[in-house]
């Protein structure tokens, strides 16, 4: 991958142009899923950072939405139905009305920011309903526009009728809402409608507040007017098309919350919404909607088309189309009391908060928008356990007593796994030793902020937490006791909790090679970034300087030039990364294979492990050409193929030989790895869809043997197949 180019394809997606009314197109050769009655498949649809969702339910023909996440979702129902020679029709995301029918043979598309259902009535009408949630790269936050069209609270509705009969015909259309109208300056007050009016904004009350609103509003085509009948409120429209001729008409559904989202109880803060410091009110949103559709649709557009038009197979389409809007419904893009933002992955129906082995692999989608990454990088550093202490029980929180920072005090100081618990951001998670992963959580870290700094060139930030990484890698240095580089002490376990020899067992291979990776990077980041200015000295005993003013001290930027202290620290490491390496090689020799663990007195020591490369992932997509990582990919390469081989099962890739588990989104960044390191290429994707294809929690990352899907449904871990994506650029 020419990584270079790819930042910039990526980049010029947001350039915005002036372009006149069009369509949003949804990729007609995507996979489709008819929607009957045997149709489980849900999909969720949200906006980025903004927890707006309006997510289908087919299971239950409804939406479910909610201006707080699917935590907080309200199910309801979307009407969208026409009247055609008295009989009326309607999609299946709704109850059936009295009176009515579903529309025929009901399809649904979808693309990483949109959702197409489409249906036909017996006189031939064709109606599509397409759900857009606009989408837009940004660099940072200071590119205001595109950081507008990602994070706005509202959805795009456009409903395309086509008359393909042979004669012109007269209708009515309907789109609403399975709720009550209610007044804007009033939550309690219901909103009569007048007969023959005008109004083209539709009120409802948004149970998250008290006077908090959503809004349905008719733009580009004006409504005929409001209605609200037999439990539905909205739009109706009246229209003529001749025939094989065909009409849209948009709408925005939109909301506002300007309440405490999250409690920051770390330092008692309230965190709002980010958008909040944009609009101050339903209104506004609905003016600005309005104001951008054809700019935020065409810059959706761009964005979908790139992904959808490339090289991927359908089922890997479909996977990163459903991944990307799982993405999107687990964020959290907040603003503190002091103006400053946060940003947060949710880990789905667990509810953690911004995890470092969530993070590892969602955040490849940080190349569309390289702040969020920026900002949990900035978050974690205030989580490191430096001590170990006995935090108090917490009733509020229904926390009992537990412990904090585990070995950190013996060993050195590690980045805590979780930063808290929906609704709450606190010091961590107290579940067992979920906090306690020191090797691993330092290792992603480091590993994140690689990739970061390749697809932002943000040379600053970077160099501002070369002192944290030098201190992070030594704690994972002192893990090591028997001199093979590979932590045995002190490592708590990884992320791979499901499995126990990945999760627990000393010596750990998957660890040794993120190990590896991590010091690799750090060396080649000490290098790159060190301040070689000329040293500029000042007299300390004059009036007016400072404490501090000394040998070094420079009026701007960085105090002192600091390149032999950096290329120390980066031969250091690198080091580090070739006894390890050395290490490996040894393994290779010795079993014919890289076992899980070094550690014979471990049970299943011996099983082998198509995951094992896992540190490679982040390097590989920012276009490392590292030395030492070419090596290590060369020892791991030599049995890939075997151990992939006897990893197979008909319901996905095992991560371990003699264990059933797997989870998908691993299996994706093994199949990443394959391809970019060993020259090897696979796809999970089709275990994937079948796993997901028909499944009420899209997305549902794996399964704990056969027949046992694992639990972990809502996840954002799947959006690590954008690595599939990436590597065709």
């Amino acid at each position: 991958m020419n990584f270079q180019k790819t930042l910039f394809i990526i980049l010029s997606l947001s350039l915005s142009l002036t372009v006149a009314a069009q369509s949003f197109k949804v990729d007609q050769n995507l996979i489709t899923t008819p929607l009957n009655d045997s149709t489980n498949f849900s999909l969720l649809n949200s906006r980025l950072g903004s927890r707006f969702t309006f997510s289908l339910l087919n299971e239950k023909q409804s939406m479910q939405t909610g201006s707080l996440g699917f935590d907080m979702d309200e199910q309801t129902g979307l009407l969208i139905g026409i009247t055609i020679n008295q009989k009326f029709y309607c999609f299946r995301t709704t109850k059936l009305p009295r009176n009515a029918s579903y529309f025929n043979n009901q399809q649904l598309k979808f693309g990483p920011a949109s959702m197409q259902i489409s249906g036909e009535t017996p006189e031939g009408v064709k109606v599509n309903f397409t759900l857009i949630s606009s989408f837009a790269p940004s660099k940072d936050l200071a590119d205001t526009a595109s950081i507008k069209t990602q994070i706005f609270p509202g959805f795009y509705l456009q409903i395309n009728i086509t008359n393909k009969s042979k004669i012109a015909i007269n209708g009515k259309l309907k789109v609403a809402l399975a709720k009550t109208p209610v007044k804007g300056f009033n939550f309690m007050s219901l909103e009569p409608m007048k007969p023959d009016n005008t109004e083209q904004t539709v009120l409802f009350r948004d149970n998250a507040s008290l006077n908090g609103k959503t809004a349905l509003a008719a733009i580009k085509t004006p409504a005929k007017g409001t209605f609200n009948e037999d439990g539905f409120g909205g739009l109706f429209y009246e229209f003529n098309i001749p025939q094989q001729q065909q009409k849209e008409f948009t709408q925005v559904y939109a909301t506002y919350h300007n309440s405490t989202v999250i409690e920051d109880k770390r330092v008692n803060q309230a965190l709002k919404f980010y958008y909040t410091q944009y609009w101050k009110n339903i209104t506004e949103v609905l003016t600005y909607a309005k104001e951008n559709v054809e700019e935020n649709l065409h810059l959706t557009q761009k964005f979908e088309d790139n992904l959808m038009n490339s090289r991927l197979t359908a089922q890997e389409k479909w996977v990163l189309a459903l991944t990307f809007h799982t993405d999107l419904a687990n964020t959290f893009f907040l603003l503190d009391e002091n103006k400053q933002a946060r940003f947060y992955v949710s880990e789905g129906r667990f509810k953690h908060l911004s995890t470092v082995d969530v993070a590892h692999e969602t955040e490849v989608s940080a190349i569309f928008a390289p702040w969020r990454l920026k900002l949990q990088l900035q978050q974690w550093t205030n989580y490191i356990a430096k001590a170990e202490v006995t935090v108090a029980a917490n009733p509020a929180q229904n926390k009992p007593a537990y412990q904090q920072g585990m070995t950190a005090t013996e060993y050195g100081p590690y980045l805590y796994h979780d930063v808290g618990d929906l609704p709450f951001v606190s010091e961590t998670a107290n579940y067992n030793y979920g906090p306690h992963m020191a090797v691993e959580e330092n290792t992603s870290f480091v590993l994140l902020l690689y990739y970061y700094w390749k697809i932002s060139q943000d040379d600053a930030f970077v160099k501002s937490m070369l002192g944290t990484v030098d201190v992070l890698m030594q704690s994972a240095i002192n893990r090591d006791t028997n001199g093979n580089g590979i932590a045995d002490k002190a490592y708590g376990w990884t992320t791979y909790d499901a499995n126990e020899a990945l999760k627990l067992s000393p010596d750990n291979t998957f660890l040794g090679a993120k190990q590896l990776s991590a010091y690799a990077v750090s060396a080649e980041m000490f290098r790159a970034l060190a301040n070689n200015e000329p040293v500029k000295t000042v007299d300390a005993t004059k009036k007016g300087v400072v404490d501090g003013e000394g040998a070094g001290y420079k009026n701007a930027g960085v105090a002192v030039n600091n390149e032999s202290l950096r290329i120390k620290q980066a031969m250091h490491f690198e080091k580090e990364a070739n006894l390890i390496l050395s290490t490996f090689q040894k393994a290779q020799k010795k079993y014919g294979f890289i076992p899980v663990s070094l550690d014979e007195s471990f049970p299943k020591w011996n099983q082998r492990s198509v995951v094992i490369g896992e540190g490679l992932f982040l390097p590989g997509l920012a276009g490392s050409t590292s030395s030492l990582l070419k090596a290590l990919a060369a020892v791991l390469k030599k049995d890939y193929a075997d151990t992939y081989a006897q990893s197979i099962t008909d319901y996905g890739i095992k991560l371990t030989t003699q264990e059933g588990t797997t989870w998908f989104s691993k299996t994706i960044v093994a199949d990443v790895i394959a391809t970019q390191w060993y020259g090897i290429k696979h796809s999970s994707a089709p275990y994937i869809y079948q796993w997901n294809m028909n499944s009420p929690y899209a997305y549902n990352d794996g399964l704990l043997k056969k027949d046992d899907v694992w639990i972990g449904y809502w996840y954002p871990r799947g959006i690590s197949i954008l690595g599939y994506w990436l590597l065709q650029k």
